[in-house]
């Protein structure tokens, strides 16, 4: 696995045309040429980062390097999934399905968004104690794909995260949680507590 910093000033961003993070994902693929037709195998995060966007991606071959953007792939050692405990970030797409029509909604609700989290932990290979975890306001972000308008919710969560199933953990960590991976979400951020 590769995680890559790809810096650029948002003057650079508007010269590329990437407006929502549709696009990013588009664009992204740049670095994984020859691959028509493949599934996915990378995750990203964007951030505003004042006068410059950043956008980490995790991938699971170093990707090349296209002309646009000050890129930075390190490889991640084996040993970075071997802790016990880790804090984390996720910003995450949490969602619902609603009986009548099974059509995916946005969760907006904080005590919804604990259960999110905590029920996507159970199912990943890791425990977090809710009272520890910091959930942000959620926010709607736009996109447009195939000339049809989109919406996701979107919500930044940080915590404390114990290991309980390393298998399942490290392939949460490989292939993201939640919904939306396409749009930049449901990457998991962590650094070593133990």
């Amino acid at each position: 696995m590769y995680l890559t910093r790809i810096t650029l000033n948002k003057s650079q961003v508007a010269k590329l045309k990437i407006r929502d993070a549709y696009a990013w994902h588009q664009k992204l693929w740049e670095a994984f040429p020859g691959r028509d037709g493949e599934k996915r195998n990378f995750l990203f995060r964007i951030d505003d980062a004042g006068r410059d966007i950043c956008v980490l991606m995790l991938s699971h071959s170093e990707p090349d390097k296209p002309a646009w953007g000050y890129w930075e792939p390190k490889p991640i050692a084996d040993s970075f999934l071997q802790h016990n405990t880790y804090r984390f970030q996720l910003k995450a797409n949490p969602t619902m399905r609603r009986a009548s029509d099974k059509r995916r909604l946005g969760i907006y609700q904080e005590d919804r968004l604990y259960e999110w989290i905590q029920r996507k932990a159970d199912q990943n290979g890791f425990d977090v104690r809710t009272k520890d975890v910091t959930i942000s306001a959620p926010v709607e972000e736009y996109f447009v794909k195939n000339s049809r308008r989109g919406k996701h919710v979107a919500v930044d969560f940080q915590g404390v995260l114990s290991v309980n199933d390393r298998t399942a953990f490290i392939k949460a960590f490989e292939n993201g949680i939640g919904s939306a991976k396409a749009f930049g979400f449901g990457m998991l951020m962590l650094e070593p507590k133990d």
